[in-house]
């Protein structure tokens, strides 16, 4: 059956310093609870805060510059609550657990990609938020509860906590796939273009693999200090004459930030013979690739997309025995609160995620 959840909804595209398109409380008729489904409430109790990772891709959607949004809008794709009521055919998880979601909530569970640990890639995915689910619209984890597919439900370990481990349900995953698709660890020189929320976990997941060299390349040496802290083990400014000096000094390079003004043959040229341009920001126009870099030096641009949910709970495995975690930045649960988040979040000033805690939406 359904139920009236609320949270906070964009009801337009979102327009900066115009508090008529800042998010509102808005109430919502919930999917049917599913007999493979769990009911989550977004919501802890004592030391366990409840949290929605406030993030650029739901701004981007609310801003409709990525992929069109459907209002009313309630975003939040990377979020951890407790468990408060199951479907007749879930017996993995009970009610109590303390669980995360990423961008994905269910996935068909028998296609190719599904059964090979690619379910993110599934044709018949649903969304945590601007999906469909037979009918019915998704709404992500700015509402008071979410209903998701059991197995996109992660445990989250007891040693990481739930402010924390919101941001890790999206950028962490992105960040540590390609560590793990790509086999990069102790033989390879990995550069990190972008310090951000991507970049700062990229860095930490180089780190913790044990790379031979972690090379963070930032527009600028303000971030140094931060890049070094965070695990690298070189720092360079992306400059023409910088990069220059730096030519085939790479086996991987993930791409965490690029703009306008990127220099993609430049990049390649970081990369010795068969490196890998690994790209896991979205460039907001089409990128121009020199094809003769490609083919004479055996090098290759791919692309990575969150990951699946053998992907996320080995993630989480790895950052509960590494001690990998984003560096975050609190606000409260208050739709006010929320929104002078969103504004925050925008300046370019968070260091470097944005978390939403506090229990309840009002």
């Amino acid at each position: 059956m359904t139920e009236q959840f609320v949270g906070y909804a964009a009801l337009q595209p979102y327009v900066k310093d115009n508090k008529d398109t800042e998010l509102k409380v808005h109430t919502f008729e919930s999917r049917p609870l599913d007999a493979d489904d769990v009911e989550i409430e977004v919501a802890a109790l004592t030391n366990l805060p409840p949290v929605a990772a406030q993030i650029f891709t739901s701004l981007q959607m609310q801003v409709e510059g990525w992929n069109r949004a459907n209002f009313p809008l309630i975003p939040g794709h990377e979020f951890i609550g407790h468990i408060v009521a199951v479907g007749d055919k879930v017996n993995q998880l009970k009610i109590g657990d303390r669980v995360g979601v990423s961008p994905v909530a269910g996935s068909c569970g028998t296609c190719k990609e599904c059964t090979s640990a690619f379910g993110q890639l599934c044709a018949n995915k649903v969304l945590t938020y601007n999906g469909m689910h037979k009918g019915f619209r998704t709404y992500g984890g700015y509402a008071n509860k979410v209903r998701v597919q059991e197995s996109w439900a992660i445990k989250i370990p007891d040693n990481i906590s739930s402010e924390e481990g919101a941001p890790l349900l999206c950028a962490g995953v992105t960040t540590y796939l390609p560590f793990k698709h790509h086999d990069l660890g102790p033989q390879q020189r990995v550069g990190i273009l972008g310090i951000g929320g991507l970049g700062h976990l990229a860095i930490q997941w180089a780190r913790a693999r044990g790379c031979k060299e972690v090379v963070v390349i930032s527009s600028s040496s303000n971030k140094k200090e931060e890049a070094i802290k965070l695990g690298a083990t070189q720092f360079a400014v992306n400059s023409p004459e910088e990069l220059t000096k730096r030519s085939k000094s790479l086996d991987a390079l993930l791409v965490c930030g690029s703009g306008p003004s990127t220099n993609w043959g430049q990049l390649l040229d970081l990369l010795d013979d068969h490196g890998k341009l690994i790209l896991l920001d979205l460039p907001e126009q089409p990128i121009a690739i020199p094809p003769a870099a490609l083919v004479y030096r055996h090098l290759s641009i791919v692309g990575s997309f969150v990951g699946s949910n053998v992907d996320l709970a080995e993630m989480l495995a790895l950052a509960s025995e590494t001690g990998v975690r984003p560096w975050i930045e609190k606000v409260g649960n208050s739709c006010e609160e929320v929104n002078n988040g969103i504004k925050q979040l925008m300046s370019g000033k968070a260091r470097y995620r944005v978390v939403i805690c506090g229990k309840g939406r009002q």
